[in-house]
């Protein structure tokens, strides 16, 4: 009787123990997640803190965080400079990019996934060795490019070129298409479809998760972009935000508040997409993997 007792008493104190480490475990993860997810949202805060202010607090040490009192005449400001056209040609410049680069990556992967041509793996192989290349390369041949076809200063030498750099997309949808079972794309040429058709009625939409996860990256890339819109841009009329910022900040270099509450409304419609969007994206960029 005595030996059974002991087992069991041996038995519940290796489970406690067991049960302790992945109490303490599971403490220790999220406390990482959470200082991970401060060190991320602090300067967001701050940003909105700061765009708030008055001048004279601006500077202040330790720093205010609340505001008092609440000057909203800064987006007002900010807004001034910033305007409605260069908000709208933001909209453009990325939205284009977003669908322009979708095209061409979407087509691009399903060639190589499902096209059968000799030096096939090749030729992937290689277009995925130019995402080694830095973009400050080509950009002067593209600018060269632009130039001689005589874009500059508008929307077509400013949205044309880069519709090209998408390996990375191609990459992509590459990965993504191959998951999709044969028998599928099989079914549809029995029934008389051609490529075209499969690809756009089937493989698209088939692959929405990837569409926005890669949309909501590119439209990143688009919104943020400044050293090509600064090249090619020689008018106000032509302004995207970043450029609009940079004017901004030379401008009001001594108003740090104006210019915090200037970059507060140029990524707001980026949070809000991304609010709307995370689950899509998360569910894409898990789903397209590296098979294949």
């Amino acid at each position: 009787m005595g030996t059974l007792q002991l087992a069991d008493s041996t038995r519940t104190s290796v489970w406690s123990g067991r049960r302790f480490q992945g109490i303490a475990g599971m403490v220790l993860i999220y406390l990482f997640l959470f200082l991970g997810g401060a060190t991320m949202v602090v300067p967001f805060v701050y940003m909105v803190s700061t765009g708030l202010k008055a001048g004279p607090q601006v500077f202040l040490f330790p720093p205010v965080w609340i505001p008092s009192p609440v000057q909203w005449s800064n987006f007002a400001d900010a807004w001034s400079v910033i305007g409605v056209r260069t908000f709208t040609n933001t909209v453009f410049f990325a939205v284009s990019i977003v669908f322009g680069q979708g095209l061409v990556t979407t087509l691009g992967g399903y060639g190589f996934a499902r096209l059968k041509f000799p030096a096939r793996e090749q030729l992937f192989l290689a277009y995925l060795g130019t995402m080694m290349i830095p973009s400050q390369v080509t950009m002067i041949p593209a600018y060269i490019v632009v130039v001689k076809l005589g874009w500059q200063n508008s929307y077509e030498g400013l949205i044309i070129p880069i519709l090209a750099s998408g390996a990375f997309g191609t990459f992509l949808f590459r990965q993504f298409f191959k998951q999709i079972p044969d028998e599928l794309a099989d079914a549809a040429f029995i029934d008389g479809a051609n490529h075209l058709t499969i690809y756009a009625r089937l493989f698209l939409p088939l692959s929405k998760p990837a569409l926005v996860a890669y949309g909501i990256i590119t439209l990143l890339n688009a919104w943020n972009m400044f050293v090509w819109p600064l090249i090619i841009v020689q008018s106000q009329q032509l302004w995207v935000l970043t450029l609009a910022l940079s004017i901004l900040q030379g401008e009001l270099g001594s108003q740090m508040n104006v210019l915090m509450a200037g970059v507060t409304l140029s990524i707001l419609p980026l949070l809000i997409l991304y609010i709307f969007g995370q689950r899509l994206f998360v569910q894409g960029v898990t789903m397209t993997g590296l098979k294949g």
